[in-house]
């Protein structure tokens, strides 16, 4: 009988490792985490406050059918292992509907995703005066606390101020050995989740993956001040813990560290004008004093997640010969894969929705276990997607 204890390494110690070290745990698989950080969620996991809700379409889209799903496995983990009581948060979440176009598209999305009115409703938000979807159970939280905590959970092996070099299969294709700053580690099974870092590793340079700059504001909570999150293209949180946030600019171009002042001012600007009623009787406020935050997430071209095993490129058949065959025969590519090696990134600003959800697909499919999930979803996530669409441009050869 064969009891080797399997061995799994995690590289990334955001939202994301955490909730794959989470998926792993419940499999009793012996975790490593490596995070070339001091600790955990150090980026954009690092931030005082962010925002939990469903991202929805108008109709029933694999991306808005996968992010429901998301926001619910969220709540039953949240449930489960009773992180309301652990975790700073403020429990609402209203979404404006301030223009016909987006009345429109979110209005029908509650109708054709069949949501109960106990996960979201048309309702108007009381400051703007303005229709919105009202997620009861949306949250402000704590992304630092929620991270450490699933961290908590998990309970890995951590090894902090760890980068990871490079990493390949093995002589006898049995295992992968990992080239870290700490020297040789074999294992099992590698899940990379690193973020923006990922262009470091030849064996994912190919994927269509963007560093993205945003900024956000904390200041302290104001009197009176709004009991539930308000998003209205930027967003304002509840207060926790005695502050609030705001936030967040996009930048895929500039990406500088030091914060912006006139990015500052200009959020508490469309703050001002979307929600006057709320912000006026704070009086004269000075933004650029307030402490501001610049982090980076990693969006993919199509700003969906990239979740499932990692292609192995270097495998690919791109003779001519063999391209001919399929294009005459009208059949699709195969795409060979690091059968051990998974990737879960891509998630920009929705980390905090989908990272458990997406971790608990990405084990399952790893693991061969029953899918999760439907075939329409699990094929939108796959980070073949991308090779499958160079392929079919032509891009490859």
């Amino acid at each position: 009988m064969n009891t080797k204890v399997k061995i799994a390494v995690v590289v990334g110690a955001g939202i994301s490792g955490a909730s794959i070290c989470l998926a792993l745990k419940k499999r009793n698989i012996q975790t490593i985490l490596l995070d070339a950080e001091a600790g955990p969620a150090h980026h954009a996991s690092g931030n005082p406050i962010g925002v939990v809700y469903p991202f929805l379409t108008k109709h029933r889209l694999a991306e808005s059918e996968f992010s429901l799903a998301a926001f619910h496995y969220f709540l039953s983990v949240w449930e489960d292992f009773d992180l309301k009581s652990v975790v700073p948060h403020a429990d609402g979440i209203y979404f404006l509907m301030d223009n016909p176009a987006t009345y429109d598209r979110y209005s029908n999305a509650i109708k054709s995703h069949q949501i109960p009115v106990h996960v979201g409703c048309e309702k108007i938000e009381p400051y703007s005066g303005l229709p919105a979807i009202f997620f009861p159970q949306g949250k402000s939280v704590s992304p630092v606390n929620l991270t450490k905590q699933i961290l908590r959970i998990s309970n890995p092996e951590t090894r902090y101020s760890c980068t990871l070099f490079s990493w390949e299969k093995s002589e006898n294709k049995t295992n992968i050995i990992c080239q870290t700053s700490e020297g040789k580690i074999h294992c099992d099974y590698l899940f990379l989740s690193q973020g923006y870092q990922f262009a470091d590793d030849p064996h994912l340079n190919w994927l269509p993956l963007q560093k993205v700059r945003g900024q956000i504001l904390k200041f302290p909570e104001q009197i009176p001040t709004n009991a539930h999150g308000i998003l209205y293209g930027d967003y304002i949180t509840s207060a926790i813990e005695g502050y609030q946030v705001l936030g967040a600019t996009f930048d895929e171009y500039k990406l500088e560290e030091t914060p912006r002042e006139e990015e500052s001012i200009l959020l508490w600007q469309k703050l001002s004008k979307k929600l006057p009623n709320l912000s006026e009787p704070w009086g004269p406020q000075n933004p650029s004093l307030f402490p501001t935050r610049v982090s980076y997430r990693t969006q993919s071209q199509d700003r969906h997640p990239v979740v499932g095993k990692l292609p192995n490129i270097s495998k690919l058949d791109l003779s001519v010969k063999y391209q001919n065959v399929l294009r005459n025969g009208k059949k699709q590519m195969e795409v060979p894969y690091f059968e051990s090696v998974g990737i879960l990134n891509g998630l920009g600003s929705r980390g905090l929705t989908h990272a458990l959800f997406a971790a608990e697909i990405l084990v399952s499919e790893m693991f061969a276990e029953e899918r999760i999930t439907s075939e329409s979803i699990s094929k939108s996530l796959r980070p073949d997607r991308f090779l499958l669409r160079m392929w079919k441009r032509e891009q490859l050869t």
